[in-house]
Order: C-alpha cells, then structure tokens, then sequence
C-alpha cells in the first residue's frame, strides 16, 4: 500500500507537469505509463519484499526492472499477460569496460546491438556534458536518428546518474536541444521538446519529493515534461516503513470459543496508535446512510475517558469515505474486494483530465 501511494503521488506530479508544458499525447505509450521506471530490485531486502513492493508500483506504471513483481501479479492476482515492461539499457561496467578512450564505441555498440526500438545507455560514467554533445549529438548522431525511418520507430534513451538532478537534467536538455535543434519542436505552452528519437532518463536522487522540483526546474526553464522519464529504486521499494503514512495491519476482531470479540489499543501515551475495532467494512460516506452523530467515532477524552473512544463511523480527511467498525457496516457496500489485476489496475490508476488544474 505504502509504495503503492508513493507511486500514484509520483505519477500525480508527472500528470500535472504533462499538462503545464503542453502535452496533448495521452493514449498509451504516451501519457504518465512509462513515467517512472522501477529500479528496485537489486535494492531491498529480499525477493518477497521486491515482488510486494513492485507490484504496488505497477498499479501505476507500466515500466519495471523489478521481474518479480510481474510473478507476483500474476500468482496473486491473476494477470495473463506482462503486467510491467522493460528495454534493453547498459549499466556503468558494460560502459567504463570499454575504458575512457573507448567510451563512444561502447555506446556505439548499444546503438548497432540494439538497431531498432528502445533503448537506454548510462551517459555520466566520466562526463555527461562530453557525452550529450560529442558523442550523442555528433559523432552518433545519425545513429540515433535513423533509428526512426519508415514505419520503424525507435528511440535513444540517455541516462545520467550523479549530480544535482534538477541542475544536471537542465544542462542535458540544453545541450539535446542544441545538437538536435532542426528537429526540436515546441508544445503549445511553449516549451522546447526534443525529437522523438531522443528522451531522457533521471535514475538517480529520484523521489516523491525530487520529481516535482525536477519538473518544476525544467519548466522553468523551458523544457516540456515530456522530455523526461524517471528511475528510481531505493527510494520507491525501500526507503519506506509503516510510519511513512503512519499506516498498519492490526488486529480487530477475535473469535474465542464461539464468542466474538473486539480487539483494539489505545495507549494513553500515544492517541495516534488508537486501532479501530471488530470487523470493519470501507464504503462510501454518501451510501452510508440511517446513523446518527453520536455515532461518529470520538477519539478517547483524557486518561480517564473510555478505551477505545466512542463511536464506530471513521470517515477521511475529505468525508468521502468511511470506515465502519464494530461489525455495524454493509458488507454488500465494502469496496475492499477481491479482483483481478487489470481491474485493479483500472480502478485505482487512472487521473482524471484536468487534474492539479
């Protein structure tokens, strides 16, 4: 759920700068799914943490290195086909090998190994500048773009991995735009988009917090969101815990020889750690109908008030919803239900047009 979250926050931030620098492409592969690209695995704990933590990633997204998460989703939630994609793309040690002199001819090598689609080489193993201007944008120039002819599209994918992101992806574009300046094309907001033949990839310092400072940056400086995609690992399957939204499994209903009980806690220390009781059920606020105000759930009134407070109607910050404890909910109107992963992906992943607007 946390990753999940993290993610849709991500992909709300990418939505929203889509929109600001002109973006009029949404149907897939355009749009917010390839976006952000899941670089986790090698990253976490373990391949359990991976596949869980993946597959909340790609309610969102489509892209991921994270192959586990695709076995996940498809033992647990029955998907039949590839719920998550990938490209061929060089790691620094398929690069520097190749020595600094010999830098160039192993991105060569990228380009003619891979000759047609997508894909994606990491450009800052000794200077990112040199490489953008130098080699992408001159010695391989025309490799990169005849990777687009006839009815044959394919796409260079430049990746830096160190620096200040938003500093080092701003010199990056400027430099592209440069280099590629007869087929740069320019939205309808204004901002500068380069040829479809070339995008570019920030895998490194990427968050929830960073990617909007990123875009927010570029924009700025006039460069369309659409420019950019994102990577990120650590920070998406790893740097998490169940204090990020103060979010966790517990205990509310027990059966003790035939009889039901509730269980909860409610430290007198700590009012935040207050657990909802008996059996619950999430419905809308507006189909939950014939209960009173008293029957709203008030947290426990000082030391001496009642455990567990009273009431049993828990509704969010924003009213639409609310959480019914104490077995008093319908559960023909729970909306935590069993389904399939591309119905979960349907229901929770889209962003209405116009969003942030």
């Amino acid at each position: 759920m946390t990753v999940a979250s993290n993610s849709r926050f991500q992909k709300i931030s990418i939505h929203k700068a889509l929109e600001e620098t002109g973006n009029t492409e949404w149907a897939l592969p355009m749009g917010t799914g390839f976006k952000l690209h899941d670089f986790g695995f090698r990253g976490v704990s373990s391949v359990e943490s991976a596949a869980i933590g993946g597959a909340g990633h790609l309610v969102n997204f489509l892209g991921t290195d994270t192959v586990a998460a695709l076995l996940c989703c498809k033992k647990y939630y029955s998907s039949v086909k590839a719920c998550g994609f990938s490209i061929p793309a060089s790691e620094h040690s398929t690069i520097t090998s190749w020595g600094v002199d010999g830098e160039v001819d192993a991105m060569k090598n990228m380009l003619t190994q891979y000759p047609t689609g997508l894909v994606a080489c990491v450009s800052d193993s000794f200077d990112v500048f040199k490489a953008c201007k130098d080699y992408w944008g001159d010695k391989l120039k025309d490799l990169i773009k005849g990777r687009i002819s006839g009815d044959s599209f394919g796409r260079l994918v430049v990746r830096p991995d160190s620096g200040d992101p938003a500093d080092t992806c701003k010199q990056i574009l400027k430099i592209l735009c440069e280099q590629f300046k007869e087929d740069v094309t320019t939205t309808k907001t204004g901002h500068k988009l380069l040829p479809a033949y070339i995008r570019v990839i920030q895998g490194d310092g990427v968050d929830y917090e960073s990617v909007p400072k990123i875009l927010k940056s570029l924009k700025n400086a006039g460069y369309a969101a659409e420019n950019m995609v994102f990577g990120s690992g650590g920070a998406l399957l790893q740097k998490l815990n169940r204090d990020t939204f103060k979010c966790a499994f517990k205990c509310s209903e027990i059966t003790v020889n035939g009889e039901i009980r509730e269980v909860f806690k409610d430290p007198i220390t700590d009012k935040g750690k207050a657990s909802k009781k008996g059996r619950l059920t999430v419905q809308l606020a507006s189909e939950t109908k014939g209960f009173k105000d008293s029957d709203k759930y008030k947290p426990r009134q000082g030391d001496k008030g009642t455990a567990g407070g009273t009431g049993f109607l828990h509704y969010s910050a924003d009213n639409k919803y609310v959480t019914v404890a104490s077995g008093k909910g319908d559960a023909s109107k729970d909306l935590l239900v069993e389904a399939p992963w591309d119905e979960v992906r349907r229901r929770i992943s889209a962003i209405p047009r116009g969003w942030g607007h």
